[in-house]
C-alpha cells in the first residue's frame, strides 16, 4: 500500500532556536513525518489549512529531537481533522 502525504506549504516559526539547529531540524523533518507517520493506521485527511500551534522548546535544542517532537505534533493535529 502507498501511503502519501502532499504538503504545498508549511510555515515554520523558530524564533528563539539557534539557526543552525533551526535549519537541521527543517532538513530533517521529511524523515521525522515519514516516521511518525509510519506506525499509524491509514487515515484519510485533508485540510485547506491546518494550525498546528505552539510546542514548547528548550533554547538550545537538538536538531533531531526537534524535528521528531515537530513531526509528532503535526500527525497529532493531522489525526484531529480527520
Amino acid at each position: 500500500m502507498t501511503r502519501r502525504v502532499q504538503i504545498d506549504r508549511l510555515d515554520l516559526d523558530m524564533r528563539g532556536i539557534a539557526p543552525g539547529d533551526a535549519e537541521a531540524a527543517a532538513r530533517l523533518l521529511g524523515p521525522a513525518l515519514a516516521q511518525a507517520l509510519a506506525g499509524r493506521r491509514s487515515t484519510v485527511a485533508t485540510a485547506d489549512r491546518l494550525e498546528a500551534g505552539r510546542i514548547e522548546t528548550p533554547r538550545r535544542a537538538d536538531a533531531q529531537a526537534l524535528a521528531t517532537q515537530m513531526a509528532g505534533h503535526l500527525v497529532r493535529r493531522l489525526g484531529d481533522t480527520a
